[in-house]
């Protein structure tokens, strides 16, 4: 098996997008991942980023106000073909495509996989379709209900890839658990944005914060059991600080 952390982008975002509870007016710029996995039988894909909708024209998709809090900062070469390209692989060559939650930059690079096989929580196919406000980038729902698979819960979706349900940061958000030959490595996506927000007490932006709550002192537990390495969705230091591999170079 061979594991591939994908960089998609970044986002210019004043403090306020990850942390609601803090003061407005600083601003960093934050990653956004997808995660590739070869597996015996196929290849999965793990988010699939931004809509190219989001690269040219984010004031159009995100609306005035929230484009101006969160900025994309994406080329041609973010778009998730152009990734999966440099390591070799087309569109075509996924075998499954799994979305952490429908998000726009989760989500985003959904419309590009017309015809193949999607895993999701059936707690966040119906909230997206109960409160659509929340979902900014129609981009994520193009797919044909024939191709969906609806979750409930944890899902083991082969030998050593696991999805694990982390409610809260939406209703159907789920995380990834993989093993490597260096040892597990637990990717959070939207469940935690931060190390430092690795903190029941200090979650980020959450639909519902008690679910939230709950979900990271899971990963936390999920983490102390199994010594998993967690990876965090938006964290703008922590690939760098603790040599993670990014694409091309990948987990085994």
């Amino acid at each position: 098996m061979r594991f591939w952390i994908l960089p998609v982008g970044k986002f210019d975002v004043d403090a306020t997008v990850l942390d609601p509870s803090t003061a407005p007016g600083h601003r960093f710029a934050i990653p956004v991942y997808a995660y590739l996995i070869e597996t015996p039988n196929g290849l999965v894909l793990f988010d699939t980023g931004c809509s190219n909708s989001c690269r040219v024209s984010p004031q159009q998709l995100l609306g005035d106000e929230f484009s101006q809090v969160l900025v994309p900062d994406l080329s041609p070469e973010d778009m998730i073909p152009s990734q999966l390209g440099r390591l070799g692989f087309a569109l075509d060559d996924i075998d499954l495509v799994i979305n952490s939650h429908l998000h726009f930059d989760h989500a985003g690079g959904n419309q590009q996989f017309s015809h193949h096989r999607f895993m999701i929580q059936e707690q966040e196919w119906d909230a997206m379709a109960k409160d659509p406000a929340q979902y900014l980038d129609p981009a994520a729902s193009a797919i044909d209900r024939t191709q969906l698979t609806l979750l409930n819960g944890d899902t083991v979706v082969e030998a050593g890839v696991t999805l694990v349900s982390t409610p809260g940061h939406t209703l159907g958000h789920q995380s990834l658990f993989i093993e490597t030959s260096t040892g597990p490595v637990l990717i959070t996506s939207d469940a935690v944005y931060t190390r430092e927000q690795f903190d029941p007490e200090h979650v980020g932006a959450s639909t519902d914060p008690d679910l939230a709550k709950a979900s990271v002192a899971r990963l936390l537990d999920i983490v102390h059991d199994t010594k998993a390495r967690p990876f965090f969705s938006h964290d703008p230091v922590q690939a760098r600080q603790e040599d993670w591999r990014i694409a091309p170079l990948f987990y085994h």
